[in-house]
This record gives structure tokens, sequence and C-alpha cells, in this order.
């Protein structure tokens, strides 16, 4: 079997049966797709039982819920093709994904593949992610301007990604990481990328990212301690690859800053209390992610605030400032 299609599943029944179908649709058929539904309570497992049921070339196991970091591992475990790639439960495969990979793997059986997708609102128009300019095949050296896409988030998801099984071992110590909820795909591509001897690079949309999805919902007191952990783990991995000089330190402290302002900006906009998210963020703030991000900020306002740990009067800025827009 050349190919395992592996899709964590939890509370996805407005979009999964759309998702399993652009599966199903593939115009390569030497596949198989594992559902791993992760305590779903919304009746997706019954939409991956009905899909099991009519098409053997779908598996699925019904888990507690331990967060799509552990429903991926999992799956990994179980996976009996030759090269495995993730989809997320609210996404699309386009139809030729699974021949476009066929065809480039038989050229150059690459350890690793990686294309462009698009991604998409409803009742959007979607807008092309692009890498490069043409399609490429890089060994050694010639991978490092995609471990500049990893620091700059644009390559940090793991659903624009196949990989040979070998590589299953280049994988983070899931023990470890045991609760991880936030920087899940940075990490297990961080692994990917900097184990790939040789990396195939496809110049063609193949997969549809839904924007959008209920990330909000998943941050808590620790995500950003998560970030840190993350963070650090890839910074190293990096580091064993390239000479990781100034220009290096700057782009990964820039990764450190939009992590930052992606909390500041949940927490603001969440149902969190103010006074809650203030504790929250002085905590987030002792990290060494928030300390990078600071180094690679500018002096507006927002970080000049947090400079002076003022972090109440930030988050009440935020929440002014959207309630005028909603006027």
């Amino acid at each position: 079997m050349q190919f395992s299609l592996m899709i964590p599943v939890y509370n996805a029944g407005a979009y999964l049966d759309a998702c399993l179908a652009s599966v199903a649709a593939q115009t390569f058929a030497d596949f198989e797709a594992l559902l791993v539904d992760d305590g779903s309570t919304d009746g997706s497992g019954r939409i991956c039982d009905r899909y099991a049921e009519n098409d053997r070339r779908f598996r699925v196991w019904h888990t507690v819920n331990h967060g799509v970091f552990a429903a991926r591992a999992f799956a990994e475990a179980h996976a009996r093709g030759d090269y495995l790639l993730f989809l997320d439960a609210d996404d699309l495969a386009e139809p030729a994904l699974l021949q476009a990979l066929h065809d480039a793997i038989e050229r150059r059986h690459p350890d690793l593949l990686t294309f462009d997708f698009r991604t998409f609102r409803e009742n959007e128009a979607p807008r092309l992610e692009t890498f490069l300019d043409a399609d490429a095949f890089l060994t050694g050296a010639e991978t490092e301007p995609f471990y500049r896409f990893l620091l700059s988030t644009r390559f940090n998801a793991v659903w624009n990604k196949c990989f040979h099984r070998k590589l299953i071992a280049c994988a983070p110590d899931y023990a470890a990481f045991a609760g991880l909820r936030h920087g899940e795909d940075l990490l297990r591509s961080a692994y990917l990328l900097t184990g790939a001897e040789t990396l195939c690079y496809i110049h063609e949309p193949l997969y549809r990212y839904r924007v959008g999805g209920g990330f909000a919902g998943r941050f808590d007191a620790d995500s950003l301690a998560h970030a840190d952990k993350v963070d650090k783990t890839v910074r190293r991995l990096l580091a064993d690859k390239v000479d990781f000089d100034a220009s290096w330190q700057a782009d990964y402290n820039d990764l450190c800053r939009k992590q930052l302002d992606n909390y500041v900006r949940l927490l603001a906009y969440g149902r969190t209390p103010v006074s809650d998210g203030a504790e929250l963020l002085r905590k987030a703030m002792q990290t060494d992610l928030a300390k990078n991000a600071l180094s690679a900020a500018d002096d507006s306002l927002k970080y000049r605030l947090l400079r002076r740990g003022r972090v109440r009067t930030l988050l009440w800025l935020y929440r002014g400032k959207r309630c005028l827009h909603a006027q």
C-alpha cells in the first residue's frame, strides 16, 4: 500500500462528510484512510463508521479525547502505507492529491514531499499559498529555504507534507509533550523537515484549508508555556542543521512575536474576564518566548505596555477597539 491518510476527528460533523468524500474521490486508489475519532460528541463518530462500512479503505478507531497531538501519534502507530500524510477533518483534499504525490515518488523517491494549497472561507474566493516558482527536488543545504518558511509560520502545517514511513522515527517524544494543545503542527513539521535528507516540492495546489474552526477555545493558562517548549525544541532542531547566526535568531524571535500577538488577541477577544486574562498574560510574559518576542517587537503602544507590565490596560484597549468596530 502506498499511502496512509491520517485524519484526527473531533466534533467536525459540520464538515466531516465533505472531507471524507474528498478522500474517497481520489483518482489514485492505493491508499488507506485512518480515522481517529478523538472522543467526539456531535455524531462525527457515526459519520466515520458509515465510511468504514461502505469503503474498506477506511479504518476507524473511537478513543477518549486526548487532543489532536495524541490522535496523530495513534494514527502513525497504526499506519501501513509506505508514505504517510495528515488531513484535518474540516479540510478538503483535491482529487489529484495522491496521484500527484505518486508521480513525484516514482520519479525521485524522496523522504519528504510538500505542495501548495488554497485557503478558503465560506462564501469567499480561495487564496493560493505557494512557496517556490517551480517543482523542485532538494537535498542537503538546498532545503534551507523551507527552514525559513517554518519560522515564518507559512510552513507550519503538517497537512501539506507527505513523508516516508522511515520518518516516523523522526518524531517528538510524545510523552514529554503530553497534553500539548498548541504548536502541534510546528513541532511535528520541524521533526519531519530536519529529519528528511531529500525533499520534493510540487508547485501545484493539492489541498484546501478551511480558515477558522474554534482555535481560540483551545487557549488556557499553559498555552504559551507549551508554545515556549515547542519553540525551544524547534530552535534546537534547526541549530543542528544550520549555522544559527543573528539572521536566524531574528527570524526565530519574530516567530515568537507572532505567537505572543496571537495569545494577546485571544485573551482580549475571548470570554476570559480581563482580570483573569491579565493574570494569565503576566504569567506568560515570564517565558523565554515572550522575552524573545519583545526583542523583535517595535515601539508601538502594544509592546510598550507589555514591556512595562501594563497588561490589564492592554487588554481593555483591545476590547474597547473591538467594541468600536462593532458599532
